[in-house]
């Protein structure tokens, strides 16, 4: 699984515990000889940020909508004005699930026509300040998106997985009765009135991008649980969402010998849940729970090899054979994952046997299909994702090989695919191999955040399989902070979570002898960085956290 997997990101368009499972799903394959790569660049050659010009400012912006061109305020200075509610979208161009929503969401004509209602914010996760305004609006996997009121109330965040007809009746419920989330949310828990649009807005609110603002994953269990219970009858849909948000909650809250849920309330979730799932209406829904969600659901209210297993995988499977129908054909990328949710069914009680060889064809055939139907640009970078996806599920890790190399000489962000690569590399041991491929994506990269992303990900591939290479984990780490130096808005949001994520691996790494020496030179070169920023900023008290703790020896 590559390091890149936070976002919502990255499939980063689920509720609750499945959005950590959509998250999980970029990742590949690599099955090349080392003399059919060139060799892995040196650090030092690869290209300071200054050098780097691709943001999104000479990004292609999804056409048809006529984004807002200022910075964020004063597109919340333009929406009073004119009485407007703002759209925040929060992305990243190498982002496969943004480019799915790029596909189904943002070129579609019942989007665009709604998009004229609201005032379109388009910030691109490389663009300045975007990691500061990450850190005001709270938003931390791509893509994130956000409905405001011109005051800057948040009122609702929208999800990805739905279909473009669901998404703008959502978009239709909050333009016409904007009430804040937060504010329905706690209306319902507390037994006040809830209207239908309300319940409408809530069962389509992105908890996975929600990050506990509305939400805390404490509360997650017996919140959804009361809500489902709640769900007025006459909205069996939006019903079945909280009912699957719960036992997403519940297989979170589950721990090995201890199951979150009791017998009794096994017995009654199989129940409900066997009803669900022949609903056409429920299944139109739910697409993301199914497609992502067998492994967990399935998992929390079953034991292996039981009557009860057998008989909720026969219906899960049955309502994975009708998705697609009533005229609503799945993108691509759905139809990959429908096979992919088929191998996690076949796996659910025995994970390391063999597949049946029909269901590996159906899974090659899948992936054939779609790799000649699917054109360069946002629908390939997100279908051969999905496609990537699939084959590291089924255990094809050579055909996953073949796909991404490939992929290499096509895609605009071909560094994203080669993080990939690094995973299969590192799971068949060859670690020297997982930190060339690391090394070339780093090189590759480009935008100031995506860049310091990616030097995170060669640096740390460094730490894990290579550590002995003291002088090269030196060069890299100097090269990765020198993409922090002269950004004042540098220090935030993603860029700061992982500085801090890599402060304590240096830590680790660094207790002792010449590896110690290194992270003095690490430290100091970091508060030459932290000297330029504006003293009472936050950004550079972020920056002056990193690496202040002196590393203890390892105890023997």
């Amino acid at each position: 699984m590559n390091a890149a997997q936070d976002d919502m990101s990255d499939m980063k368009l689920k509720s609750v515990v499945f959005g950590a499972a959509v998250a999980a799903l970029l990742l590949a394959g690599c099955d090349r000889r080392k003399d059919e790569r060139p060799p892995p660049p040196d650090p030092q050659s690869v290209p300071a940020k200054d050098a780097v010009k691709a943001t999104a400012s000479e990004s292609h912006l999804p056409p048809g909508i006529d984004w807002f061109a200022g910075d964020v305020d004063a597109a919340f200075a333009a929406a009073r004005a004119a009485d407007k509610l703002v759209f925040l979208y929060w992305g990243a161009e190498w982002c496969p699930p943004c480019a799915q929503i790029k596909t189904t969401i943002f070129s579609k004509r019942e989007f665009q026509e709604r998009s004229r209602l609201f005032v379109p914010v388009y910030l691109d996760g490389d663009t300045p300040s975007a990691q500061k305004y990450g850190e005001r609006f709270g938003v931390v996997g791509y893509p994130t998106m956000i409905l405001f009121k011109p005051d800057g109330t948040e009122i609702t965040r929208l999800p990805g997985g739905v279909d473009v007809a669901r998404y703008a009746r959502i978009l239709d419920v909050a333009l016409a009765d904007a009430r804040p989330v937060s504010d329905i949310l706690a209306a319902a828990r507390s037994g006040d009135a809830v209207t239908s649009n309300d319940w409408k807005l809530l069962a389509y609110y992105s908890w996975s991008t929600d990050a506990g603002r509305v939400l805390p994953a404490d509360r997650q269990l017996e919140t959804f649980r009361a809500l489902a219970n709640r769900c007025p009858a006459e909205l069996p849909a939006e019903c079945a969402r909280f009912f699957f948000d719960y036992l997403g909650a519940a297989a979170a809250a589950s721990e090995p010998g201890k199951p979150a849920l009791d017998g009794l309330e096994r017995a009654d979730a199989r129940r409900r849940l066997l009803a669900m799932l022949p609903s056409p209406a429920v299944q139109a829904a739910n697409v993301d729970n199914l497609l992502y969600g067998a492994r967990d659901v399935i998992g929390v209210l079953s034991s292996d090899g039981t009557t009860e297993r057998s008989q909720l995988t026969r219906a899960w499977s049955d309502a994975l054979d009708q998705l697609g129908g009533a005229g609503k054909p799945l993108s691509a990328s759905e139809e990959l994952l429908r096979v992919r949710a088929r191998v996690m069914l076949a796996r659910l009680d025995a994970p390391d046997a063999p597949l049946p060889s029909a269901l590996l064809d159906e899974a090659r055939q899948a992936v054939a299909r779609v790799d000649a139907a699917t054109p360069a640009g946002y629908p390939r970078q997100a279908a051969i994702n999905a496609a990537a996806n699939l084959y590291w599920e089924a255990g094809l890790e050579a055909e996953a090989n073949t796909l991404l190399t490939a992929e290499l000489e096509q895609s605009k962000a071909p560094y994203y695919f080669m993080l990939d690569l690094a995973d299969l590399a590192e799971k068949a041991g060859r670690k020297q191999e997982a930190v060339d491929w690391l090394a070339r994506a780093y090189a590759g990269a480009k935008g100031p955040a995506t860049r310091f992303q990616w030097g995170y990900n060669y640096l740390v591939g460094m730490l894990e399989m290579t550590p002995d290479d003291v002088q090269g984990i030196e060069r890299a780490g100097l090269a990765v902070l020198g993409e922090l130096d002269g950004s004042p808005d540098a220090f935030y949001q993603r860029t700061r979570m992982r500085l801090e994520q890599l402060d304590a691996k240096l830590l680790e790494w660094g207790q002792t002898g010449a590896a110690a020496k290194v992270i003095d030179t690490l430290r100091a070169r970091t508060s030459e960085i932290c000297r330029k920023l504006p003293e009472k900023d936050a950004g550079r008290a972020n920056c002056e956290k990193f690496l202040t703790a002196k590393a203890r020896p390892t105890q023997a």
